[in-house]
């Protein structure tokens, strides 16, 4: 260890001596180390750190699955009959999201709501900080309604957690004491927006419950259950149930049952973008290895005659390697230093880029295990890069060292070439996946969305049940707001729909058409909406009619579908006065058909959908969708809204193009990302080949001179310098192009509206990359056409 110690001293004032050449290769191991830190804090987050909940790999997400539609959401018999399961799981629970209005503060306000089983907090192992949980008791007919509340919503109102337990909140028109407050920070990650109140369920077993699908179901496997066992003891408890109703002729046909870890159901969708940050990450650590490789080769070549001496002088070979070491791991912790700081402003401004949802579960944080994984690189790059010297330095041969001869030519070392192409390839195939991203975000702003969203917004609204307890009265609150609504100047088109496009929220049923043998076992979109909705929207009528003032209650039934709905269910008859159901009692006439809309995803093709009146159906939620110039401010709707009932709340009003971009979301993440690391690996790149051909430059200064004396112009000798850069360049080619297409077939998932093998993208990035190559070498070889033959031959 004292050798090893007087060897970092004899290093560090070595780095001492150079402050440009350690300035160099810390600042590039900084930004490679960091960016390799803040990605990994990232996947840490995500993949590898349990969930904040006891024993969580325990916890699973229990679907149904459809023939035609695959995993969707349960119904509440299916949970309770899995709830009755105790072999395989501990307890099984059920939840759905839902919104309440709170009124009794200075305004009415719209807060996100939860109903649940009230054995969901003893599942995921979770307990109030104030008050009690959920007990039984609390979903039962009669009892007195209770609520949990979020931590946040109770200092808002209380100040205090424990001053908020046992006080009374206004929800809906009904007066809800607040049984407990929830830990600061708990969420399930199922929404975007935080929820701020739990109120309990009691889980429907009636027949007619099995065509609605909108619980989340997650159950605690017992210890030692493997999930496939659960899976499949759940899928036994279900049978029964389609048993039961089969004799009843309902439509809803038997399914399977799938389980998944809840860990991955949450963080799923996001994984493929994790991994394919943390390969970028990882390749751009590669290069700034290899590049800082080059330049302690470089280093070690231009002090070969000193280690020669020092070798004459009885020091051994593993004296030389133990300082080639000592030097590479000072340049590492520096250059880990400077990485750190770098991780600690990327992780903040990575956990402010990630959606809501993933960012109150899983957010990037520099914990012991990332902070170890740095560490790791640090010494793996400290060996790594002392390596590289340490050989070269095990060939040197000392007489011609010490004899002082030259050479002819100057020595070249086909490692730093070698270096260099990895450098360019690797640089190669992360420009290839941000070309291939800007390609997407590009079709991705061309998709057709089947609606209009430029100057339209919307407003949510909830009609509580208290208020307004039947069809008839909320049917009639609608047609009041509608028209209110149409009263603010400057509005070209009013209208209301249930769920709006691309919000992430959506409905299905099971349909079965009227003459075919359809049992219900392929659903739709159950969308209900105004008959101003579609002109607000910008959805164009294909043929028939829309709703109109006639289509309300008492009136026949009706329905618009889209064209997905005629392909689908339709085909080969005319749609128009063809009758479908959702529910095998009632049937419903199409009297229209609208062009298809992306609802759920911009990536998702359009499915099956139909609409069914707000007139006939009057929904306890609706969006008001609302289009003119300017824009109506959320004053203005507030006002509107509160002219027709002063407890209903307006929270928010959202722009529907915000939603168009919010889907783009994902993609500019990665685009953002990978574009920062395509730079930095493209910059290593250029200076690594500008270091390459400046060496080469000055080793063959002699060469170039005798070429000069012997007439060789500037241009020959330009020539000749730049064309040695090509061949650099055209290996990396070679090797980049199908290592970037194989890579793009690995993550084709990320990619919209384009293949790996995109053409102008591979063209436009192997040239970006050839210029740059081509560029960092032209500089040397000016210096080269410069040389003056008669100084140069005089000094030797």
């Amino acid at each position: 260890m004292e050798a090893f110690l007087r060897d970092a001293r004899y290093a560090w004032r070595g780095l001492r001596r150079t402050p440009g050449f350690t300035l160099a290769v810390v600042l590039t191991l900084g930004l490679a180390l960091g960016a390799n830190t803040v990605i990994f804090s990232m996947v840490h987050a995500l993949v590898l750190r349990p969930l904040p909940f006891p024993q969580s790999e325990q916890l699973v997400r229990l679907y149904c699955v459809q023939p035609e539609d695959g995993d969707v959401s349960p119904s509440e018999p299916e949970a309770a009959a899995w709830s009755e399961e105790t072999r395989a799981f501990s307890g099984v629970a059920g939840f759905f999201s839902t919104s309440v209005n709170r009124t009794g503060g200075e305004l009415p306000e719209r807060l996100q709501a939860v109903r649940t089983t009230p054995n969901l907090f003893s599942v995921v192992g979770v307990a109030p900080v104030a008050g009690r949980p959920f007990e039984p008791a609390d979903a039962q007919p009669g009892a007195a309604p209770v609520a949990l509340v979020s931590h946040n919503l109770a200092t808002r109102l209380f100040a205090t957690a424990g001053a908020a337990a046992g006080q009374t909140l206004w929800l809906d028109g009904t007066a809800v004491r607040i049984a407990g407050v929830l830990p600061q920070g708990f969420a399930l990650g199922d929404s975007s927006k935080e929820v701020e109140v739990w109120l309990p369920l009691l889980l429907r077993t009636n027949p007619e419950a099995l065509g609605h699908h909108r619980l989340t179901v997650l159950a605690r496997l017992k210890p030692g259950v493997a999930l496939e066992s659960a899976r499949l003891a759940a899928f036994q408890r279900s049978v029964p149930l389609f048993s039961r109703t089969g004799e009843d002729g309902d439509s809803e046909p038997p399914h399977d049952v799938s389980a998944l870890s809840w860990q991955a159901d949450v963080t799923g969708r996001s994984r493929p973008v994790v991994f394919a940050l943390w390969g970028a990450a990882a390749f751009v650590l590669f290069i700034a290895c290899a590049n800082v490789a080059n330049l302690l080769l470089a280093r070690a070549m231009h002090r070969r005659r000193e280690g020669a001496i020092r070798s004459a002088l009885g020091a051994s070979l593993r004296h030389r390697i133990s300082e080639t070491l000592a030097e590479s791991l000072l340049l590492a912790l520096m250059g880990s230093a400077v990485g750190l700081l770098i991780a600690l402003w990327g992780t903040d401004a990575l956990t402010a880029a990630l959606p809501p949802a993933l960012r109150n579960l899983a957010a990037p944080e520099l914990h012991l295990p990332v902070l170890l994984f740095a560490a790791g690189l640090c010494v793996g790059v400290a060996v790594l890069l002392g390596l590289v010297p340490a050989l070269d330095s095990a060939r040197i041969a000392l007489l011609p060292l010490l004899s002082g001869g030259h050479g002819s030519t100057g020595a070249r070392h086909p490692l730093r070439a070698a270096l260099v192409v990895v450098q360019l390839a690797l640089a190669l195939v992360l420009l290839t996946g941000a070309g291939l991203l800007v390609r997407t975000l590009a079709q991705l702003s061309e998709v057709d969305l089947g609606f209009h969203p430029e100057g339209a917004v919307s407003a949510a609204v909830q009609l509580p049940a208290q208020r307004y307890p039947d069809e008839s009265s909320r049917v009639r609150v609608a047609a009041r707001l509608e028209e209110a609504l149409a009263s603010i100047p400057g509005i070209r088109a009013v209208g209301l729909q249930r769920e709006i496009h691309l919000a992430g929220s959506t409905t299905s049923s099971g349909v079965m058409v009227e003459g075919t043998d359809d049992t219900g076992s392929r659903h739709a979109e159950h969308r209900i909406a105004s008959p101003g909705a579609f002109e607000a929207l910008g959805v164009p009528l294909k043929r028939g009619r829309l709703f109109d003032a006639t289509d309300g209650q008492g009136a026949a039934l009706v329905a618009v579908v889209n064209e997905a709905f005629v392909r689908s269910f339709l085909a080969g008859r005319d749609p128009l006065g063809s009758r479908f159901s959702f529910n095998s009692t009632t049937w419903w006439t199409v009297v229209g058909i609208v062009g298809d809309v992306r609802h759920i995803e911009l990536t998702e093709a359009p499915g099956p959908a139909f609409y069914l009146p707000v007139a006939q159906t009057g929904p306890e939620v609706l969006n008001l969708i609302v289009r003119g110039s300017p824009e109506p401010t959320l004053a203005q709707v507030r006002s509107v809204v509160k002219g027709v009932d002063p407890e209903l709340p307006v929270p928010t009003l959202q722009k529907l193009d915000a939603l168009v971009a919010r889907g783009k979301q994902r993609y500019e993440l990665l685009l953002n990302v990978l574009s920062a690391l395509s730079g930095l690996a493209l910059l290593l790149a250029a200076l690594g080949i500008w270091g390459v051909m400046s060496y080469s430059v000055t080793q063959r200064t002699r060469e170039l001179s005798i070429r000069r004396a012997l007439g060789a112009t500037e241009r020959n000798l330009v020539r000749l310098v730049v064309g040695a850069a090509g061949r650099l360049v055209g290996f990396a080619l070679l090797v980049g192009l199908p290592a970037a297409v194989g890579l793009g077939q690995v993550a084709r998932g990320l990619l919209y509206g384009v293949t790996p093998t995109d053409v102008p993208t591979l063209l436009g990035v192997a040239a970006l990359l050839g210029m740059v190559g081509l560029i960092a070498a032209w500089l040397p070889a000016r210096r080269a056409a410069r040389v003056d033959p008669g100084l140069t031959l005089r000094s030797e």
